[in-house]
């Protein structure tokens, strides 16, 4: 019994730190001010680069904001 207990207690503290991966879409790799959630956002539409996918905090790291179509 106590090690049901504890076996659910762990996987309660492993899924409550599981931090799901999302990936967001810049127009080249560098330059660009504003990420998109959708590689097919209208905001990239006259991106002139490659368009480059980066992970959420990446493209925050780099001071890149949220597109205004996405909003």
């Amino acid at each position: 019994m106590m090690k049901n207990k504890i076996m659910f207690f762990l996987c309660f503290i492993v899924m409550a730190f599981n931090v799901t991966k999302v990936d967001v879409y810049i127009c080249g790799p560098s330059g660009a001010k504003k990420y998109h959630y959708s590689e097919t956002c209208r905001g990239l539409g006259n991106c002139k680069h490659e368009v480059v996918k980066k992970t959420l905090p990446e493209a925050q790291s780099l001071g890149l904001t949220l597109c205004g179509w996405e909003d």
